[in-house]
């Protein structure tokens, strides 16, 4: 019998340990209940705290509130492939179907690319104009043209504009006609990218921040923009601008629909529409409805409105050319450096990226104007921070860039899918 009892030990430690203290504990009780009763609790409560991992959460809400940074340790240099492999998205469903390939890219979001001169004589000429109207219909043109340039150092008061100042210390650009993306980029588009596996074609990234990318995840350790989770926007909140991601995601995003981040000169021709009185008179808007602020036409602080709205609202606030949220809503990542190449006693500690624009949780009224420029770390990702994208005409296919620059549009009889 005790060859028995030794062979069950051995085969059931745990079991046997978890008995030894159960007897222990009802001997105890029955002298000291009490006693008993709090270190039962306390045991069942301390394996709840490992196993649920509740021992974390009050240090770590402790660490933020002192604004103590956690000691991340130093990543190694990663390859291209572990990187790969590090960003890769689970594969698709069994079963599930796939469309035509431009079909699909209609569907994503990257008509541009398919109007590039390499990629537009695979078209059918249906799907060419489909194309087209899915362009025209997105993208507002900017036609070429000049727009005047304030030195960074013109921050005016909005009660007192000096305005024979800022054109004495101003300079004048041309600009090439330009597509601008009408609104700016939604979670929904951004989400086509992540579930397309943007953050997986190393190709459309910029070399340099290859190892960076092992922190572009969001709350999850999910590929996406800081604020999402599980690879997914918040809930309800699709249709507002996607916030959260640095400057080299929007670049790679841009990349990957064929277009570009628009110039500081092309996104203030947009959003101020100059226009010529003469050989060196020009007048352009100080906002893109006019030259007095008004809450009721831009998302910004004094519209109290206390976090992003859809990307399609305000469209009492278009500019001349039919796009929405210029000003107010979020910032926009542009493609060029802060400060201007003609600005030498400008001096920074790091390279910084352009943004213009404003956003909701801008205090000032004078940072929301159309010539404003402010500046970000690129690999900063940053809740009021999106992106609207840019086309150049001179990108399109010859008969593509014809075809709109000329003022055909695209009517709906002509969309049937042949």
């Amino acid at each position: 019998m005790m060859s028995n009892i030794v062979s069950f030990v051995k085969r059931r430690p745990k079991w046997c340990a978890a008995g030894v203290v159960c007897v222990t504990l009802a001997a105890c009780g029955y002298v000291y209940p009490w006693i008993t009763a709090g270190v039962v609790a306390a045991m069942v409560v301390i394996m709840a705290a490992v196993r649920f991992g509740w021992w974390k959460r009050p240090w770590a809400a402790l660490r933020r509130r002192l604004g103590i940074a956690v000691a991340q340790p130093s990543a190694p240099a990663v390859s291209a492939e572990q990187l790969a492999a590090a960003t890769r998205r689970p594969p698709r469903k069994q079963g599930q179907t796939v469309p035509d390939l431009v079909e699909t890219m209609l569907a994503q979001g990257r008509y541009a690319l398919l109007l590039r001169p390499q990629i537009v004589e695979n078209l059918s000429e249906n799907q060419m104009r489909i194309t087209l109207a899915a362009l025209q219909e997105k993208m507002a043109l900017v036609p070429a043209g000049v727009v005047v340039m304030s030195r960074l150092d013109i921050d005016p008061d909005p009660d007192v504009w000096n305005e024979r100042r800022e054109a004495k210390e101003s300079r004048k650009i041309h600009v090439e006609p330009v597509f601008l993306d009408r609104v700016a980029v939604s979670n929904f588009q951004f989400q086509e990218f992540v579930l397309g596996g943007g953050y997986e074609e190393l190709e459309i990234w910029d070399e340099a921040v290859l190892p960076a990318m092992l922190d572009f995840v969001d709350q999850t350790g999910h590929p996406g923009p800081r604020g999402w989770l599980k690879g997914q926007p918040p809930t309800g909140l699709e249709s507002h601008p996607v916030v959260g991601i640095s400057w080299y995601e929007a670049t790679a995003y841009a990349r990957w629909c064929g277009k570009r981040l628009p110039t500081d000169a092309e996104w203030a021709k947009a959003a101020c529409w100059p226009v010529s009185l003469g050989d060196s008179n020009w007048v352009q808007r100080r906002y893109p409805w006019g030259d007095s602020f008004e809450t009721r036409r831009a998302n910004v602080w004094a519209s109290a409105r206390q976090g992003t709205v859809p990307v399609d609202h305000y469209d009492n606030g278009l500019s001349v050319g039919g796009i929405y949220q210029m000003i107010g809503n979020v910032w926009e990542w542009m493609a060029g450096p802060y400060g201007s190449s003609a600005d030498t006693t400008l001096s920074l500690p790091a390279p910084m990226k352009a943004i213009r624009g404003g956003a909701f949780d801008t205090y000032f009224e004078n940072q929301a104007t159309c010539q404003f420029q402010s500046g970000e770390n690129p690999l900063r990702r940053k809740h009021n921070i999106g992106l609207r994208l840019a086309l150049g005409a001179c990108d399109l296919a010859p008969q593509a860039a014809a075809l709109i620059l000329e003022g055909e549009s695209v009517t709906e009889d002509q969309l049937v899918v042949g």
